[in-house]
């Protein structure tokens, strides 16, 4: 199984609800395909850099997950026909990054404050 950290942009017309509704179908359309949540991260509503289908806008949302290579072509397909999804970018993580995800939360800092010595 591959780490995957996908970073969602979604509709900014959405309530509150709507986008919990939202965030939670994404989780569970990836959990039930196969995958396993690590972490979501609502970023919040943000300006985009660029005009998106006529929207300035967008609610951000970061995923980390496991799961199998066929699955991250799954999930996209879903985002594309997914109508409050705007933008999407799935990234597979590397040995590092899985690294340091796989530290407790103590070890965290310690280990980033090493690296700057």
């Amino acid at each position: 199984m591959n780490f995957y950290e996908n970073v969602v942009i979604l509709n900014p017309s959405l309530t509150d609800e709507e986008l919990k509704t939202a965030t939670d179908k994404i989780s569970d359309f990836i959990t039930n395909a196969g995958g396993e949540m690590i972490k979501v991260d609502v970023w919040g509503k943000k300006r985009l850099a660029y005009e998106l289908n006529k929207h300035k806008m967008g609610y951000y949302v970061l995923y980390l997950f496991k799961a199998p290579s066929n699955l991250l072509q799954k999930v996209e397909n879903y985002f594309k026909v997914y109508d409050p999804v705007i933008k999407f970018m799935a990234i597979k993580l590397g040995k590092k990054e899985i690294a340091v995800l796989q530290k407790p939360a103590a070890e965290a800092p310690a280990a980033e404050a090493e690296k700057v010595s």
